[in-house]
Protein backbone atom coordinates (compact mmCIF):
# COMPACT_ATOMS: atom_id res chain seq x y z
CA UNK A 1 0.00 0.00 0.00
CA UNK A 2 1.36 3.66 -0.96
CA UNK A 3 -0.05 7.20 -0.54
CA UNK A 4 0.74 10.11 -2.19
CA UNK A 5 0.40 13.36 -0.45
CA UNK A 6 -0.63 16.14 -2.57
CA UNK A 7 1.59 19.08 -0.51
CA UNK A 8 1.66 22.67 -0.37
CA UNK A 9 5.25 22.72 -0.35
CA UNK A 10 5.78 25.57 -1.49
CA UNK A 11 3.68 27.04 0.92
CA UNK A 12 5.33 25.39 4.09
CA UNK A 13 9.29 26.18 2.52
CA UNK A 14 8.35 30.17 2.61
CA UNK A 15 7.73 29.17 6.43
CA UNK A 16 10.63 27.89 7.52
CA UNK A 17 14.13 29.33 8.46
CA UNK A 18 16.41 28.08 6.49
CA UNK A 19 15.83 29.25 2.49
CA UNK A 20 15.37 26.95 0.18
CA UNK A 21 15.20 27.49 -3.64
CA UNK A 22 11.74 27.03 -4.92
CA UNK A 23 12.70 25.88 -8.51
CA UNK A 24 13.53 22.06 -6.87
CA UNK A 25 9.95 22.23 -6.07
CA UNK A 26 8.82 23.15 -9.24
CA UNK A 27 11.01 20.62 -10.71
CA UNK A 28 9.74 17.48 -8.53
CA UNK A 29 6.62 17.85 -7.46
CA UNK A 30 4.81 17.53 -10.86
CA UNK A 31 6.89 13.93 -11.55
CA UNK A 32 4.52 10.84 -11.03
CA UNK A 33 6.06 7.32 -10.69
CA UNK A 34 3.55 4.64 -11.97
CA UNK A 35 4.21 1.00 -10.24
CA UNK A 36 1.91 -1.31 -12.03
CA UNK A 37 3.83 -4.25 -10.69
CA UNK A 38 6.24 -4.24 -7.89
CA UNK A 39 6.52 -5.18 -4.11
CA UNK A 40 4.17 -2.30 -3.12
CA UNK A 41 2.12 -1.40 -6.73
CA UNK A 42 1.17 2.61 -6.48
CA UNK A 43 2.07 6.18 -7.67
CA UNK A 44 5.53 7.33 -5.86
CA UNK A 45 6.63 11.27 -5.63
CA UNK A 46 10.12 10.25 -6.45
CA UNK A 47 12.49 8.05 -7.89
CA UNK A 48 14.34 6.85 -5.02
CA UNK A 49 11.26 5.92 -3.40
CA UNK A 50 10.10 3.81 -6.62
CA UNK A 51 12.92 1.90 -7.95
CA UNK A 52 12.65 0.38 -3.80
CA UNK A 53 9.51 -0.94 -5.05
CA UNK A 54 10.40 -2.23 -8.25
CA UNK A 55 14.60 -3.10 -7.61
CA UNK A 56 15.44 -6.97 -8.31
CA UNK A 57 11.58 -7.33 -8.48
CA UNK A 58 11.13 -10.02 -11.14
CA UNK A 59 8.78 -8.42 -13.95
CA UNK A 60 8.07 -5.16 -12.46
CA UNK A 61 6.26 -2.83 -14.49
CA UNK A 62 6.87 1.10 -14.00
CA UNK A 63 6.56 4.50 -15.39
CA UNK A 64 7.33 8.07 -15.15
CA UNK A 65 4.14 10.43 -15.71
CA UNK A 66 3.95 14.39 -15.78
CA UNK A 67 0.28 13.93 -14.53
CA UNK A 68 -1.42 11.29 -11.24
CA UNK A 69 -3.71 10.85 -13.86
CA UNK A 70 -1.92 9.37 -16.72
CA UNK A 71 -0.20 7.38 -13.58
CA UNK A 72 -3.28 5.78 -12.50
CA UNK A 73 -4.44 5.05 -16.07
CA UNK A 74 -1.13 3.20 -16.56
CA UNK A 75 -1.68 1.40 -13.18
CA UNK A 76 -4.84 0.19 -13.69
CA UNK A 77 -4.14 -1.38 -17.62
CA UNK A 78 -0.97 -3.14 -16.40
CA UNK A 79 -1.78 -4.48 -12.71
CA UNK A 80 -3.20 -7.84 -12.60
CA UNK A 81 -6.11 -6.79 -10.64
CA UNK A 82 -9.07 -8.98 -11.60
CA UNK A 83 -11.16 -7.32 -14.60
CA UNK A 84 -14.41 -6.86 -12.04
CA UNK A 85 -12.60 -4.46 -10.29
CA UNK A 86 -13.42 -1.72 -12.43
CA UNK A 87 -17.21 -2.20 -11.25
CA UNK A 88 -16.61 -2.44 -7.71
CA UNK A 89 -14.18 0.54 -7.47
CA UNK A 90 -16.82 3.15 -9.87
CA UNK A 91 -16.84 5.24 -6.95
CA UNK A 92 -13.21 5.34 -6.01
CA UNK A 93 -12.42 6.36 -9.79
CA UNK A 94 -14.69 9.26 -9.58
CA UNK A 95 -13.29 10.51 -6.54
CA UNK A 96 -9.45 9.81 -8.03
CA UNK A 97 -10.66 11.71 -11.75
CA UNK A 98 -11.53 14.30 -8.97
CA UNK A 99 -9.12 14.25 -7.41
CA UNK A 100 -6.42 14.05 -10.40
CA UNK A 101 -7.96 17.39 -11.92
CA UNK A 102 -6.91 19.06 -8.52
CA UNK A 103 -3.21 17.86 -9.08
CA UNK A 104 -3.20 19.34 -12.54
CA UNK A 105 -4.26 22.81 -11.19
CA UNK A 106 -0.93 22.95 -8.98
CA UNK A 107 0.54 25.05 -11.05
CA UNK A 108 -2.08 27.36 -11.41
CA UNK A 109 -3.06 26.78 -7.52
CA UNK A 110 -1.30 25.50 -5.13
CA UNK A 111 -3.71 26.93 -1.66
CA UNK A 112 -6.50 24.27 -3.46
CA UNK A 113 -4.64 21.31 -2.54
CA UNK A 114 -4.93 19.66 1.05
CA UNK A 115 -1.53 19.02 2.55
CA UNK A 116 -3.25 16.00 4.52
CA UNK A 117 -5.01 14.65 1.24
CA UNK A 118 -3.57 11.23 -0.10
CA UNK A 119 -4.77 8.76 -2.60
CA UNK A 120 -4.19 4.94 -1.24
CA UNK A 121 -3.46 2.07 -4.11
CA UNK A 122 -4.13 -1.23 -3.49
CA UNK A 123 -3.59 -4.17 -5.73
CA UNK A 124 -7.99 -3.50 -5.61
CA UNK A 125 -8.86 -0.40 -6.38
CA UNK A 126 -7.95 3.51 -5.65
CA UNK A 127 -9.33 5.60 -3.33
CA UNK A 128 -9.40 8.33 -0.90
CA UNK A 129 -8.02 8.06 2.19
CA UNK A 130 -7.97 10.51 5.33
CA UNK A 131 -4.51 10.57 7.11
CA UNK A 132 -4.71 9.80 11.15
CA UNK A 133 -5.97 12.38 13.23
CA UNK A 134 -3.54 13.72 16.14
CA UNK A 135 -4.14 16.07 18.79
CA UNK A 136 -2.52 19.40 19.17
CA UNK A 137 -2.07 21.62 21.61
CA UNK A 138 -2.78 25.43 22.26
CA UNK A 139 0.67 26.22 20.84
CA UNK A 140 0.36 24.68 17.61
CA UNK A 141 2.48 21.38 18.04
CA UNK A 142 1.68 17.84 18.07
CA UNK A 143 1.64 16.36 21.55
CA UNK A 144 1.54 12.71 22.64
CA UNK A 145 -1.08 11.51 25.56
CA UNK A 146 2.06 12.36 27.72
CA UNK A 147 2.70 15.70 26.99
CA UNK A 148 5.61 14.62 24.55
CA UNK A 149 5.80 17.44 22.05
CA UNK A 150 6.42 15.54 18.73
CA UNK A 151 9.30 15.91 16.09
CA UNK A 152 9.96 13.98 13.06
CA UNK A 153 13.77 14.15 12.12
CA UNK A 154 15.30 12.72 9.06
CA UNK A 155 18.68 12.70 7.06
CA UNK A 156 19.09 12.03 3.80
CA UNK A 157 22.90 11.47 1.72
CA UNK A 158 22.97 11.14 -2.39
CA UNK A 159 26.03 8.67 -3.75
CA UNK A 160 27.07 7.70 0.09
CA UNK A 161 30.31 6.68 0.52
CA UNK A 162 31.36 8.32 -2.38
CA UNK A 163 33.87 11.60 -3.40
CA UNK A 164 30.94 13.25 -4.99
CA UNK A 165 28.41 12.52 -1.98
CA UNK A 166 26.37 15.19 -0.74
CA UNK A 167 23.97 15.26 2.47
CA UNK A 168 21.31 17.20 3.98
CA UNK A 169 19.06 16.80 6.94
CA UNK A 170 15.26 18.04 7.96
CA UNK A 171 13.00 18.55 11.03
CA UNK A 172 9.32 18.58 10.91
CA UNK A 173 7.32 19.65 13.52
CA UNK A 174 4.09 19.71 11.39
CA UNK A 175 2.52 21.30 8.33
CA UNK A 176 3.74 24.86 7.89
CA UNK A 177 5.12 24.70 11.36
CA UNK A 178 7.96 27.98 11.77
CA UNK A 179 10.13 25.49 13.40
CA UNK A 180 11.02 23.24 10.56
CA UNK A 181 14.67 22.66 9.13
CA UNK A 182 15.70 22.31 5.79
CA UNK A 183 19.70 22.40 6.47
CA UNK A 184 22.39 21.26 4.17
CA UNK A 185 25.31 18.84 5.75
CA UNK A 186 28.82 20.77 6.62
CA UNK A 187 31.50 18.44 6.50
CA UNK A 188 31.85 14.97 5.76
CA UNK A 189 28.78 13.68 3.47
CA UNK A 190 27.32 10.83 4.85
CA UNK A 191 24.10 9.51 5.72
CA UNK A 192 24.52 8.84 9.69
CA UNK A 193 25.70 12.14 10.12
CA UNK A 194 22.78 13.84 8.79
CA UNK A 195 20.57 11.78 11.13
CA UNK A 196 22.70 12.52 14.12
CA UNK A 197 22.43 16.44 12.97
CA UNK A 198 18.68 16.29 12.16
CA UNK A 199 17.92 15.57 15.99
CA UNK A 200 21.12 17.98 17.22
CA UNK A 201 18.89 20.46 15.06
CA UNK A 202 15.39 19.32 16.35
CA UNK A 203 16.88 19.76 20.16
CA UNK A 204 17.99 22.71 20.07
CA UNK A 205 15.04 24.12 17.93
CA UNK A 206 13.25 22.72 20.93
CA UNK A 207 14.85 24.05 23.40
CA UNK A 208 14.90 27.85 21.86
CA UNK A 209 11.11 27.49 21.59
CA UNK A 210 10.99 26.86 25.26
CA UNK A 211 9.80 23.04 25.10
CA UNK A 212 10.70 20.62 27.95
CA UNK A 213 9.68 17.25 26.76
CA UNK A 214 10.19 15.98 23.39
CA UNK A 215 9.65 13.01 21.80
CA UNK A 216 12.01 12.11 19.04
CA UNK A 217 10.93 9.98 16.03
CA UNK A 218 12.51 8.49 13.24
CA UNK A 219 13.42 5.90 11.17
CA UNK A 220 17.22 5.67 11.77
CA UNK A 221 17.33 2.18 13.45
CA UNK A 222 21.50 3.32 13.38
CA UNK A 223 20.80 6.07 15.85
CA UNK A 224 18.26 3.90 17.63
CA UNK A 225 20.94 1.56 18.33
CA UNK A 226 23.93 4.61 19.42
CA UNK A 227 21.81 5.99 21.67
CA UNK A 228 20.15 2.96 23.65
CA UNK A 229 23.21 0.16 22.93
CA UNK A 230 26.50 1.59 22.06
CA UNK A 231 26.80 5.43 23.16
CA UNK A 232 26.20 4.52 27.23
CA UNK A 233 28.98 2.26 27.46
CA UNK A 234 31.20 4.63 25.54
CA UNK A 235 29.97 7.36 27.85
CA UNK A 236 31.32 5.49 30.35
CA UNK A 237 34.44 4.39 28.34
CA UNK A 238 35.52 7.64 27.86
CA UNK A 239 34.28 7.95 24.36
CA UNK A 240 35.82 4.56 23.48
CA UNK A 241 34.69 1.55 21.85
CA UNK A 242 34.90 -1.87 23.50
CA UNK A 243 38.07 -2.35 20.90
CA UNK A 244 39.42 0.66 22.41
CA UNK A 245 38.82 2.68 19.36
CA UNK A 246 37.09 6.09 18.90
CA UNK A 247 33.72 5.74 17.37
CA UNK A 248 32.62 7.14 14.18
CA UNK A 249 31.13 10.24 14.47
CA UNK A 250 32.22 10.95 17.76
CA UNK A 251 32.06 14.83 17.61
CA UNK A 252 28.94 14.73 15.93
CA UNK A 253 27.07 12.43 18.68
CA UNK A 254 28.27 14.48 21.84
CA UNK A 255 26.61 17.50 19.92
CA UNK A 256 24.11 15.31 19.81
CA UNK A 257 23.61 14.24 23.70
CA UNK A 258 24.76 17.67 25.20
CA UNK A 259 21.61 18.91 23.24
CA UNK A 260 19.00 16.56 24.40
CA UNK A 261 20.79 16.68 28.08
CA UNK A 262 18.80 20.03 28.13
CA UNK A 263 15.42 18.43 27.60
CA UNK A 264 13.88 14.94 28.64
CA UNK A 265 13.75 13.88 25.28
CA UNK A 266 12.57 10.36 23.79
CA UNK A 267 13.09 8.36 21.02
CA UNK A 268 10.76 6.30 18.72
CA UNK A 269 11.52 3.83 15.79
CA UNK A 270 9.11 4.46 13.01
CA UNK A 271 8.88 2.42 9.72
CA UNK A 272 9.88 4.49 6.79
CA UNK A 273 8.33 4.91 3.57
CA UNK A 274 4.83 3.06 4.75
CA UNK A 275 2.88 6.52 5.00
CA UNK A 276 3.45 8.05 8.21
CA UNK A 277 2.76 11.69 7.07
CA UNK A 278 5.12 13.21 10.07
CA UNK A 279 8.40 10.65 8.42
CA UNK A 280 7.10 11.41 4.89
CA UNK A 281 7.74 15.33 5.58
CA UNK A 282 10.80 15.01 7.18
CA UNK A 283 12.21 12.63 4.29
CA UNK A 284 11.14 15.50 1.94
CA UNK A 285 12.38 18.49 3.61
CA UNK A 286 15.94 16.06 4.02
CA UNK A 287 16.09 15.05 0.51
CA UNK A 288 15.50 19.03 -0.55
CA UNK A 289 17.87 20.13 1.56
CA UNK A 290 20.22 17.07 -0.15
CA UNK A 291 19.60 18.81 -3.32
CA UNK A 292 20.94 22.17 -1.73
CA UNK A 293 24.28 20.83 -0.34
CA UNK A 294 27.51 22.15 -3.00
Amino acid sequence: MYKLYSSQLHKQLNLLKCPIELNIISNSIMSFYAVAKGRNPGIYYNWSDCEVQIKKFSGARYKKFSTAREAENFINLNSDKPKNDTQQGSSSSKKVSKYCQNISSLKRDFSKISPEEKINVSSKRIKIIDPPKQNKNVDGFLEDENGYIEVYTDGACKFNGRGNAKAGFGVWFGDNHPLNVVQALDGKATNNRAEIKAVTMAAEQAEKAGIKKLRVNTDSQFLIDCITKWMPNWKKNGWVTSKNETPKNKTELIEMDEACAKLDVKFNHVRGHCGIHGNEMADRLANLACERSS
